[in-house]
């Protein structure tokens, strides 16, 4: 365990290398208080990473404890999530990260930016700690979404002619193409496949992270008081997230807001761009239902018009007539020339 402190806070940080069995004595010499068997185990990091990251916040006996989860990667669109669990009193924190293989992220750094806490002031020292951590959660989280939108406006901005169209232009303007433009575009389309499954897989996990993280900062500045300590361990009246701290609180929440709002805004851009697809999928297996038909027309009426002259009766007019084989070959020109201008037309073929 490496702890970190500042001023009147005592943060710990749990290695990996600590393990259940040896955690109760220190947390409680840390805390002051003794700390749930579930809590312990999660802050030994034994489930939390093989769980889908769904933020949480539980007001305990003497402490606040809560799972956190920052994106491990904000430049790769495919990137998990990285779990800070902690358990934390007015003036000490317990905490451990659990890193996901794609992380690469700072948390040198970041340990030593959410230690960064005043303790010269009235408010408590662990509540800052808290406000920061939510505040670096909130950061990261605008950054991950901030790439995934440059990602969907790079990809998703398809060439037509000289021109770049964003695809609600080209949603709107599709029917214009012609035929082998549009099957083009298709193409093109159904490239960014892979990305398009990796990114909405992310979006997924994005919004779960950033509506969960919403909810709590909501009840955090609602003052509710199952997120919130109303006495320290020593039984004195002291609020663990205080009327000033509530106010930064709330700067985040909306900031929280504002984030699932955006994120909202690309799962739109990518269900618009997921609808476009089908619907020029579904417009080729149209046309090329079409062509076929076409095609089948202009063979079939020439069949046709063999087989009717095929039929070796006696009775038949033309068989008598002069310029019998030359009209059978204009009527066959003249039918299949007629079927092709009308099909064409049509866009047919």
């Amino acid at each position: 365990m490496i702890p970190y402190s500042s001023g009147g806070l005592l943060i710990t940080w749990i290695e990996d290398d600590v393990s259940l069995e040896d955690l109760p004595p220190f947390v409680k010499d840390i805390l002051g208080c003794d700390v749930h068997p579930a809590a312990l185990k999660h802050l030994s990091g034994d489930t939390v990473s093989k769980r889908i990251p769904f933020p949480r916040l539980e007001r305990h006996v003497g402490y606040l404890f809560g799972i956190i989860y920052l994106p491990a990667n904000t430049e790769n669109p495919s990137a998990d999530f990285d779990g800070v669990v902690f358990a934390a009193t007015h003036d000490s924190v317990v905490a451990k990260v659990i890193l996901h293989p794609t992380s690469n992220l700072n948390w040198s750094k970041i340990k030593l930016e959410l230690s960064s806490v005043n303790s010269e002031d009235s408010t408590s020292d662990g509540g800052e700690f808290l406000l920061n951590l939510f505040r670096e959660t909130i950061r990261n989280l605008w950054e991950d979404a901030e790439n995934i939108r440059v990602v969907l406006d790079r990809e998703l901005d398809i060439g037509k002619g000289s021109e770049l169209l964003a695809i609600t232009q080209l949603a709107a303007t599709h029917d214009q193409l012609s035929t082998v433009e549009r099957r083009n575009l298709l193409e093109e389309l159904n490239g960014l496949a892979p990305t398009m499954s990796i990114v909405s897989a992310e979006m997924n996990q994005m919004m779960r992270v950033a509506v969960e993280s919403e909810i709590i900062l909501r009840y955090l500045c609602a003052d509710e008081d199952q997120y919130d300590l109303r006495e320290d361990l020593d039984g004195n009246e002291r609020e663990l997230f205080s009327t000033d701290l509530e106010i930064y609180l709330a700067d985040t929440w909306e900031l929280c807001r504002t984030l699932v709002a955006t994120l909202e805004e690309i799962e739109a851009k990518i269900d618009e761009a997921n609808t476009f697809i089908r619907a020029l999928s579904n417009e080729e297996n149209v046309a090329a239902s079409r062509f076929t038909g076409a095609i089948a027309s202009l063979l079939l009426v020439p069949t046709f018009i063999v087989g009717l002259y095929g039929q070796n009766f006696v009775s038949m007019p033309e068989r008598n007539w002069a310029n019998g084989y030359a009209f059978s070959w204009g009527l066959i020109a003249l039918v299949t020339f007629a079927q092709f201008v009308f099909f064409r037309k049509r866009g047919w073929i």
